[in-house]
């Protein structure tokens, strides 16, 4: 499913490294705020790529018919 995406992944957990860095920097209170988002946007990128699997295998699908 991540076919293809691994660099963006990547470069999201980058952006979210350097969010946790500066929460650690207020003595790990601030994680508690970065955790929710981190989750949030790594739930919506598997929403996406599992709608684009779903209409990868539907087009398919017509195709083979």
């Amino acid at each position: 499913m991540t076919t293809g995406q691994k660099m963006n992944l990547f470069v999201l957990d980058l952006f979210f490294l350097g969010w946790y860095f500066l929460g650690f920097l207020c003595f790990g209170i601030g994680v508690l705020f970065v955790k929710p988002y981190d989750v949030a946007a790594i739930t919506e990128v598997y929403l996406i790529l599992k709608e684009s699997v779903k209409k990868d295998e539907y087009a398919t699908d017509i195709q083979s018919d």
